[in-house]
């Protein structure tokens, strides 16, 4: 297989491609905020689980097993980001070769959408169809990222990226809270599946500039074989070279475990919050608005001060703000109490997985730096598989011993300790002097 330049050295996009570009951010923000974590958990668990047997709450029996509704919604969060660990990286690894990026974004972005809008026709009861809307809509909502994140090097020189990306950011915070108001007006009016099909509307809408405006890749590779075996070849090739790279490899690690509490703390905080404190999606609508205006003021201040303290530095703070968040959560007993500590993690939402991708381009070395982005997209899906995952199981052994249904969370700590840790033993690359290149 012959392999081209994987970035092609063409001069920065125009004006149109860019905005584009951070316009998709705002467009999938949107269905990320109202769909994933808002609104359809609390829906889903308030209106399409059964009652268990015997029991008002809401949930399923499983092997013989009763599965409360937030364990539900925790596994409903693991297989969608185990198909995504498994499919992304492939579909990824196809795009580079075949220089698909573009359609695979369309094909994706689209789906996706189409799944969150059939949102509209649940009803009470309809678990499955609505669990397999969520898992669907979710796939597409993650594997979309894959392609997106690619175009950022093509689309400006290296050093205007950074700003381009916190440019992606902002729009997905802005995007994300004018959609979740627009979705709970329509929620007050008690019309909470129109809001879920709205959010997918939202998102293809918003969606459609980057489809005309964003330009397909060249091919990097001349492939005469099954294309698809390509696409494993290539995520195993990644894997073997990223190996080779101790730091590297550590901060990975790192990376797969302390993220993979920030995701389930994002992914299962509206179970918990329907679950435990009764929370309605009202009420977890303006949870999450107060986290996204928060989380916007908490990322820059975060990004400003990772400028001169170190992108490491910057992570270790955020870790122990979550921990100690997630510790504070176990001890909540009112729903005042749950928007504190929102409050709390809103102020470090951005800023550990932000200083995250700078320090991993710190870290990468040049001539691996497309491959090694690579594997940290895996890291990220992988590690949003396990956490839900612990929390179900928290969740499920929490009702079955009569503990509080508070325990789950604690499931959350040792992902966040233990990637702490590993990130202690990764060295703080070298900061370029003033006047260096």
């Amino acid at each position: 297989m012959a392999f081209k330049n994987p970035v092609p050295s063409s001069p920065a996009a125009d004006f149109r491609a860019k905005a584009s570009w951070v316009l998709y951010d705002w467009a999938n923000s949107g269905y990320g905020l109202v769909v994933i974590t808002a609104v359809f958990p609390s829906f889903f668990i308030s209106t399409l689980l059964p009652p268990l047997p015997g029991s008002a709450d809401p949930g399923l029996v499983v092997a013989g097993t009763e599965l409360p509704g937030d364990a539900v919604v925790g596994l409903l969060n693991s297989v969608s980001m185990l198909l995504m660990a498994l499919g992304a990286p492939v579909l990824g690894a196809i795009a580079d070769i075949r220089g698909w990026a573009k359609r695979l974004l369309i094909v994706s972005a689209t789906a996706g959408s189409v799944f969150a809008m059939s949102m509209f026709f649940l009803g009470p009861g309809d678990w499955v169809r609505g669990g397999l809307l969520f898992i669907g809509s979710n796939f597409c909502f993650g594997t979309s990222f894959t392609f997106y994140n690619a175009y950022l090097p093509r689309l400006t020189r290296p050093e205007k990226q950074g700003s381009l990306s916190g440019w992606g950011f902002a729009a997905g915070y802005i995007g994300g809270a004018i959609a979740l108001i627009l979705a709970l007006i329509l929620i007050r009016q008690g019309k909470v599946e129109l809001a879920l099909a709205f959010s997918g509307a939202w998102w293809l809408a918003f969606s459609l500039p980057a489809f005309f405006f964003l330009k397909e890749f060249e091919p990097q590779a001349l492939e005469s074989g099954s294309i698809a075996l390509a696409g494993f070849r290539r995520v195993a090739d990644t894997f073997r070279n990223i190996r080779r790279y101790r730091v590297l490899f550590l901060f990975l690690l790192a990376y797969l475990l302390y993220n993979d509490g920030v995701e389930t703390v994002i992914s299962m905080s509206p179970a918990f919050g329907t679950a435990v404190l009764g929370m309605t999606q009202d009420d977890l609508a303006m949870l999450f608005l107060l986290v996204q205006f928060i989380a916007f003021g908490g990322a820059a201040f975060f990004g400003y001060l990772a400028d001169r303290l170190g992108d490491k530095k910057v992570i270790q703070v955020n870790l122990v703000i979550w921990i100690v968040a997630v510790g504070a959560a176990y001890l909540v007993t009112n729903q005042v109490q749950f928007f504190v500590i929102a409050g709390l993690i809103g102020i470090v939402l951005g800023g550990v997985q932000a200083s995250s991708r700078s320090l991993m381009a710190a870290l990468a070395p040049r001539h691996i730096h497309n491959e090694a982005f690579g594997f940290f997209s895996i890291s990220g899906k992988f590690a949003s598989i396990f956490g839900p995952l612990f929390y179900a199981g928290f969740a499920t052994a929490a009702r079955s011993h009569e503990l509080s249904p508070r325990t789950p969370v604690l499931s959350v700590v040792p992902f966040l300790l233990l990637g702490f840790l590993v990130l202690m033993r990764v060295p703080e690359p070298r900061r370029p002097t003033a006047g260096s290149r």
